[in-house]
């Protein structure tokens, strides 16, 4: 082989060396940049989830407290009708069931008494 070709040869492979580190750069500067960009992406994903889910959580909070109202006023209107009712066949209310167990422990505490001091 002549120098020439050799020098050709050399020539070509520097030319081609050149051209794959120029070429590795840019996909290193790419892989970086990519790298970037996800975390850049999911930082403002994970964000946005974040504040979706507190929205979410308020609005839940607010369905309940309302649902909590609602129940305890209906609650409170069932035990009306249940005294009414109660009251209409003559039965006892659950106040006054309520007032006769304590009246029966006032008298059961003082019997026990009673029988203490007779012993």
């Amino acid at each position: 082989m002549s120098n020439n070709v050799i020098e050709q040869l050399n020539e070509r492979y520097e030319q081609l060396n050149s051209e794959t580190r120029a070429a590795a750069e840019k996909v290193s500067n790419a892989l970086r940049g990519a790298a970037k960009r996800v975390e850049q992406s999911s930082t403002e994903l994970f964000d946005s989830l974040v504040k979706t889910g507190e929205k979410r959580q308020k609005k839940l909070a607010k369905t309940a407290k309302a649902t909590s109202k609602k129940a305890a006023a209906k609650a409170s209107t069932l035990d009306e009708l249940r005294g009414k009712l109660a009251e209409a066949l003559g039965l006892p209310t659950q106040s006054d069931v309520e007032a006769l167990n304590k009246k029966l422990n006032s008298l059961t505490r003082k019997v026990n008494k009673l029988a203490k001091e007779a012993s």
